[in-house]
Parts: structure tokens; sequence; C-alpha cells
């Protein structure tokens, strides 16, 4: 015999079946990068999406407390926003401030909803601090009231839910003008 070794018949094939086991697993690693690097690009958007859904209902949220403002000085409460709350749907929505887009952008560009309610619920005095809660939802006879914004764009929502009082200014001195503020606290997320 001139060099050739004679293999035994049982480790024929060895070659291309473990050939084929790192083919395998190669092709597996690839599969695993090419999956994970096209969830990227969707898990990004989606933080975008939700980043810009929140901004949306911070605007909102501004936008709401303006109008609230300019009804609490052009009518000294917030009752007349309030007229059509009810003890089931305590939820009511501010005057053109119902899918409302940024001034300027189109729907599109995302949208935010405003509502308001008083503090009459059973989670009134622990959402807003105070002691007592007025008892008819559609009359604010204590000047709190919870304003919720949601921001909304493509799939994602963010709320936001404000607490703003309206304080009772003291009789002024007569000849003097005195300006009440009204404030905004508890901010909380949902």
């Amino acid at each position: 015999m001139t060099g050739r070794r004679r293999l035994p018949s049982g480790e024929r094939g060895v070659a291309l079946v473990l050939t084929l086991l790192v083919l395998m697993t190669l092709t597996g690693l690839a599969l695993a990068f090419l999956s994970t690097s096209a969830l990227e690009p969707r898990i990004s958007r989606n933080l975008g999406d939700a980043a810009r859904a929140r901004y949306l209902a911070e605007a909102g949220i501004e936008v709401g407390y303006n109008t609230l403002v300019a009804a609490a000085a052009a009518g000294g409460g917030w009752s007349a926003l309030l007229a059509i709350a009810s003890a089931q749907s305590p939820w009511v929505a501010l005057p053109a401030l119902a899918r409302a887009p940024l001034p300027g952008l189109p729907e599109a560009e995302g949208t935010y909803s405003v509502s308001m309610r008083n503090d009459s619920e059973p989670d009134g005095p622990a959402l807003t601090g105070e002691a007592a809660a007025d008892p008819d939802a559609a009359l604010d006879a204590n000047g709190v009231v919870i304003v919720r914004s949601t921001g909304s764009f493509r799939n994602a929502n963010r709320t936001i839910d404000v607490v703003v009082k309206r304080p009772v200014p003291p009789p002024p001195a007569p000849g003097a003008s005195v300006r009440a503020l009204c404030t905004m606290s508890n901010w909380r997320e949902l």
C-alpha cells in the first residue's frame, strides 16, 4: 500500500455531520443577531412615540390650566365648566380641547385631550390634600378641581392628572385691586 490509509467504516461521514452542526449553530447566531437588529428600531420608535405623547399631555395641561385661569378670572369660579358633570360621569371635556392638535400642526403629529372633574369623588381629598371635598360633581364650592390631559401619538398614549386650586382671595381694601393666582399641584402620571 502506498501512503493511503483506509478509514474504519464507522468513521465515514463524521466531517459532514460536524460541518452541518457548525453551520446550523452559525445560522442560529446570525438569525438571532438579525432579529435583534430588526427589533431595535421598533423599540426606539416606541420610546420616541411615548415621549412625544407625554409632551403632548404636558402641553394639554398648560392649555387646560390657561382655560381654567381665564374662566376663573371671567366668572369667579369653575361651576359653569362643570355644569354637565354628574356622579356617574364626573369628567367633563374642556371646550375645544378634545383631540386637539398643537397649534399649527396637523392631527397626524399628535393630539391632546383635556378634561376636568370636581374633587367630589371618593379619592378627591387624598388626591387634592384638602380636608373637605365638594359634595356635588357639578358645583365647585371650594375652588379645587382635577385636570386630566391625555397625549396621543401613533399608538402611544400618556395621561397626566393635576390638581388645580383657585384660592379664595380676601376681600380687597377699598380702592385696592387683588389678583389671586391659581396653582397646580399633585402632578401624577397614569
